[in-house]
C-alpha cells in the first residue's frame, strides 16, 4: 500500500516579541494595556498535548479587533513540576513572556512597539524575534 504524507504549510505572518520581566502575568498585562493603549483580557489557558505524553498549559491574554489579534503568552507552562520545566518555545528560555501581534499593521509597527515596551518599568528587556528562524515555531499556531 502506498503511503501518502500530509504536508501543512502554516502562516507565520505575525510579529513576535520576547519579554523579560519578573512581574506577574496580570501585572504585565495591565501595564501593556496602559503602555500600548489596548485591552488585554485573561482568556482560557491554552492546552497543548504532544505525542510524547508531554502537556503544556500556557497562560493566555487576548485583545482582538475584527481580523487583528494581540496575544500575551507566558513562555513557561503554568502546570510544571520542579523537575520538569516546560517552555512553549524551548529555545527562548530566557524570555518570560511572548507577545504576538497579528494584524494591526497601521497601529503597531515593530520598532514603535519595542520602544513603547522598553518604557514600561517592569520590563527588563524586549526583543523583536524572527518567527521563521525558530525551531519550535509550530507551537505558536493554535
Amino acid at each position: 500500500m502506498k503511503k501518502q504524507k500530509l504536508v501543512v504549510d502554516f502562516d507565520y505572518n505575525f510579529k513576535l516579541f520576547g519579554i523579560i520581566s519578573p512581574a506577574s502575568e496580570h501585572k504585565l498585562a495591565w501595564e501593556l494595556n496602559r503602555g500600548l493603549n489596548v485591552n488585554l483580557i485573561k482568556n482560557e489557558d491554552i492546552k497543548i498535548n504532544f505525542l510524547n505524553n508531554k502537556n503544556l498549559i500556557i497562560s493566555n491574554f487576548l485583545f482582538g479587533k475584527e481580523e487583528s489579534i494581540l496575544r500575551l503568552l507566558k513562555n513557561k507552562s503554568v502546570a510544571m513540576s520542579a523537575t520538569n520545566q516546560s517552555f512553549l518555545i524551548p529555545e527562548l528560555k530566557q524570555f518570560d513572556y511572548l507577545l504576538i501581534i497579528d494584524g494591526f499593521e497601521q497601529t503597531f509597527k515593530p520598532e514603535h512597539v519595542a520602544a513603547r515596551l522598553r518604557q514600561i518599568d517592569i520590563i527588563q528587556n524586549v526583543m523583536n524575534l524572527e518567527v521563521l528562524k525558530l525551531k519550535s515555531k509550530e507551537n505558536l499556531v493554535f
